[in-house]
């Protein structure tokens, strides 16, 4: 069995500036998160948090046999930075091209005072190509 959200993970680790903006103190862990980013987690830089929108759907049949599958995922980006938010999310765009999915319209895009961080979140579908139904 596949699993898209390491799957995403691995292709946003694929891109320079999301690795350099979520490395954590020159180890081998990131601020890339499945969910929820943990209350303890490391807040010192951007951090990234992949949320699924819905269950795994179906998107093509034949035969009534299953053909290829429907995902939908939101990305959140949060840090201190206005526009470091925006060079986040225009590179997750751009990976997230590579793997076949497109950005939705629905989102968020706010500063919360209270944390002090500007956040920036994105909603991508996408399906599995046909025949792939390993997910």
């Amino acid at each position: 069995m596949k699993d898209m959200l390491m799957t995403i993970y691995n292709q946003l680790l694929t891109n320079e500036y999301i690795r350099d903006m979520t490395q954590i103190d020159n180890s081998q862990d990131y601020r890339i998160k499945f969910y929820e980013y943990p209350e303890n987690g490391d807040r010192s830089g951007a951090f990234i948090t992949i949320r699924p929108m819905q269950p795994l759907s179906e998107a093509y049949h034949a035969s009534n046999k299953e053909m290829s599958v429907s995902f939908w995922y939101q990305i959140d980006v949060e840090c201190r930075y206005r526009m470091t938010a925006k060079e986040l999310q225009y590179q997750i765009k751009k990976e997230m091209k590579k793997l076949g999915f497109g950005q939705s319209s629905d989102g968020l895009d706010e500063y919360f005072s209270e944390t002090k961080h500007y956040v920036d979140a994105r909603r991508y579908t996408g399906n599995s190509k046909i025949y792939d139904t390993e997910y």
